[in-house]
């Protein structure tokens, strides 16, 4: 007796094809987690997140760290002491730091209740080299800021080679330190737009 060929179930080829969409799922996941640490998103802000003991470096960076300002005047963080300070670093092309300064802008108010002063710095070579750099800097920020660049509640400068190794030594922009009237490092975090509510919610702290 003749019998036809049972055909083949296609139920094998289709369970590879289902095995090969998740392995390209788990490596989209992977790979959306580590840009995620390397720019500064929840996983970074997860390691980042909460009070902070400043490294030794950071400490000595509180009280040489050297800055240059917009007018080119240069400074350092201990000029600034007697008050708290929030150091934040930007760069360039910074997407999620062009989205935080205005958002850092809409709360200065609460800021200057606090008496804490932000420092917004240029990473140490994320604008250029040259006496272009504070223009590029302040283009960014007035391009991100709008009305509220002009606020004395908030500085703007370029940051040494020194001051950004010690408090940022893996060049991840929009970091942030929160430091006290002593220069001490009490908290720190990234992405104030994400995590602001967090940062105002230790400016008591500082301010004490």
């Amino acid at each position: 007796m003749h019998t036809s060929p049972v055909p083949a179930s296609p139920r094998g080829p289709a369970r590879a094809a289902r095995i090969g969409v998740i392995a390209l799922i788990v490596l989209a996941v992977v790979a959306a987690g580590v840009w995620a640490a390397r720019r500064g998103g929840p996983a970074h802000m997860a390691a980042a997140a909460g009070a902070a003991s400043a490294t030794p470096s950071a400490a000595a960076a509180a009280r040489e760290g050297s800055f240059t300002m917009l007018d080119g005047r240069h400074a350092t963080l201990a000029a600034l002491r007697g008050r708290p300070v929030v150091v934040w670093f930007v760069a360039g092309g910074c997407a999620s730091c062009a989205v935080s300064i205005p958002a850092m802008g809409a709360h200065l108010a609460a800021f200057r209740a606090a008496r804490t002063q932000i420092l917004v710095l240029g990473m140490y070579g994320a604008f250029g080299q040259g006496a272009n750099q504070a223009a590029q800097l302040a283009s960014f920020g007035k391009a991100a800021a709008g009305k509220s660049f002009a606020n004395p509640a908030w500085t703007w400068g370029l940051a040494s080679e020194q001051l950004t190794a010690a408090f940022d030594p893996s060049g991840t922009p929009d970091a942030y330190f929160l430091l006290d009237a002593a220069g001490h490092v009490v908290y720190q975090n990234s992405v104030p737009v994400s995590t602001m509510s967090a940062l105002l919610g230790h400016l008591p702290a500082a301010a004490g």
